[in-house]
């Protein structure tokens, strides 16, 4: 998909005419300044509209128009909306599933071997003055961090996100055939899988089929389900995003009777919100937590299969 465009865009930026600074002008007390001047860089959001400014967006659109079969190209009206989904896509996967002040300390890092502590103190202290003007250091500095350090620490970024295309009913309302979606790979690599969340998962055979569906239940919870009725733990579970196409209560069918079920260790009880239509722990079991792949957060572009239309509305969304 174009976002991997990412980690292509390296030949975008040429090298840097800035001189390192010697390692003598440093002392660890005086390393907070670089961090201060990083962080006001970043929470200001000129480090990720520099990003913005300097990726390839008529490419993502180019692309997007391709893969749509369109028999007309894109609207100048379009191509904006592509443009602020693309952008928002790279809020998403570079700073929003980015390691903790990540960007911080390679920005800091940039700054300690290219300015003197005297000048970053006074970057700092003029911050406000110095975004105003266009040509001033601050925005010199930027773009050269930008230019030079930014194809090296994509990668890094870049593998935090696993880009999944929605092809089947499964999810509908919340996800319908043809969203394409975020998926955040470090969720569960400090926590566990929760109650309500979207993940995408490896099913543990030949093909290593990937599905997308709805965690349940976390390992030691009681399953039930009774004419189509979800209880956890005896009590019966409230599910707003649910659509059901057949209400006739199928008797000694596991799609409309199950249970109960106890979710073994290290194992989770996942279901389609689309529960007649889905092939899910009803059918295949429990989840091995190894084989869920990340939790669904952002539906970047979307498009209707069947008329080759966007669903410009679908935009720009967060998966609940």
């Amino acid at each position: 998909m174009a976002i991997s465009l990412l980690v292509t865009w390296s030949g975008l930026w040429t090298g840097c005419g800035t001189t390192p600074v010697p390692q003598s002008d440093r002392d660890s007390e005086s390393q907070a300044v670089f961090h201060q001047l990083a962080g006001l860089e970043v929470a200001s959001n000129r480090l990720y509209e520099s990003i913005a400014d300097q990726s390839d967006v008529e490419g993502f659109s180019h692309q997007l128009e391709v893969e749509s079969d369109r028999v007309s190209p894109f609207t100048s009206l379009e191509r904006e909306r592509i443009a602020q989904s693309f952008v928002r896509s790279l809020k998403v996967m570079l700073f929003d599933l980015a390691p903790a002040n990540f960007w911080e300390r390679h920005l800091a890092q940039y700054y300690a071997s290219t300015l003197s502590i005297i000048e970053a103190r006074r970057l700092v202290e003029d911050y406000g003055d110095e975004i105003l003007i266009p040509t001033s250091r601050v925005h010199e500095l930027l773009r050269s961090f930008v230019r030079d350090r930014l194809p090296d620490l994509l990668p890094e970024v870049r593998t935090r996100s696993l880009l999944f295309h929605i092809s089947n009913d499964a999810m509908v309302p919340t996800l319908l055939p043809g969203d394409h979606v975020i998926a955040d790979r470090a969720a569960y690599h400090a926590a566990e899988p929760r109650r309500g969340d979207v993940v995408v998962y490896r099913y543990p055979n030949e093909d290593g089929t990937r599905f997308i569906h709805r965690v349940i239940g976390i390992p030691g919870d009681r399953i039930d389900v009774r004419n189509q009725v979800v209880s956890v733990n005896e009590e019966v579970v409230t599910e707003p995003y649910v659509q059901h196409t057949d209400r006739s209560n199928m008797v000694g069918n596991v799609r409309d009777n199950l249970g109960p079920v106890i979710v073994p260790p290290d194992t989770y009880f996942v279901l389609g919100d689309n529960r007649e239509e889905s092939l899910d722990s009803r059918f295949l079991g429990p989840i091995r937590k190894e084989h869920i792949l990340g939790q669904a957060r952002f539906i970047y572009w979307s498009i209707d299969h069947g008329t080759g239309i966007p669903r410009w509305n679908r935009l720009n969304r967060s998966v609940h």
